[in-house]
């Protein structure tokens, strides 16, 4: 760290006292008694070090920015519940322990062993029964799936992957980006998906069709976070948003491709 000296170099001047000697005469012997004399000397003050500020650089992007990139995982699970899995297991498990501690008076040797094993799996299925996000129904027609694999970006097709399974942990489908789009109050829940659907648009457009209940989020918001949704789902992404029922709460994100063949 570097220091830059702003203060002058003062001077001081000050009066010291030395001592002289000087005596006085005790019973015969003469006693020297010190004496003050003052001299001017002159202190040179130490400069005051001035710390030089460092200014943080200011952003040079705007503070929006594209979704962040989740680490792909090497596979999926789909077409089935890893929850309903883990219960039925846990109940088997336990419930032929029970069964042959029961049916041997306590005898039977695998009758620790499920309980071991059986116990175990059973809270696991229980956890992620109660952590579990169920996948969003999605409508498609023959046009609207072709056009995905011709037109759809990377991001929309993400999209259609994740809100289509079973999601283990998250508050909602698509939450992150919603509050990355400040479409959460503070202390609220973030809207539902509760229906996607995807088609294509008079000029053959791939679109993609998001339906959320917004019960704490009015519709105004989503009309000022239009143009940013552009920016944060794009590149190559064109927003509509639409209301579909105000008493229901229902809001429509459209995410229409841009991308001709």
């Amino acid at each position: 760290m570097a220091f830059v000296s702003a203060a002058p170099v003062a001077h001081t001047s000050r009066l010291v006292a030395s001592s002289s000697a000087c005596g006085w005469r005790q019973g015969g012997r003469v006693i020297a008694a010190p004496t003050l004399s003052l001299h001017r000397v002159t202190v040179r003050s130490l400069p005051s070090p001035v710390r030089r500020s460092r200014v943080a650089p200011r952003a040079a992007a705007d503070s929006e920015s594209v979704p962040p990139e989740e680490k792909e995982i090497p596979f999926e699970i789909r077409g089935f519940s890893l929850a309903n899995v883990g219960l039925a297991f846990g109940f088997a498990i336990t419930g032929y322990s029970f069964f042959t501690y029961f049916a041997s008076n306590g005898t039977a040797s695998a009758t620790s062993l499920g309980f071991v094993y059986g116990v175990p799996v059973l809270l696991i299925g229980c956890a992620l029964k109660y952590a579990e996000l169920q996948p969003v129904p999605l409508t498609s027609t023959p046009t609207g799936l072709a056009a995905r694999e011709a037109f759809a970006t990377d991001i929309q097709k993400k999209i259609v992957s994740d809100v289509t399974r079973h999601r283990y942990g998250d508050e909602a489908h698509l939450a992150a980006a919603l509050r990355a789009l400040s479409l959460v109050p503070r202390g609220a829940a973030a809207p539902e998906l509760v229906r996607a659907a995807e088609t294509t648009t008079e000029q053959g457009e791939y679109s993609l069709a998001l339906e959320f209940f917004s019960k704490e989020t009015p519709f105004k918001t989503w009309v000022d976070v239009r143009e940013r949704c552009e920016r944060f789902f794009g590149p190559d992404v064109r927003a509509e948003v639409t209301k579909v029922d105000d008493e229901k709460r229902l809001v429509e994100l459209k995410l229409i491709s841009t991308r001709k063949a």
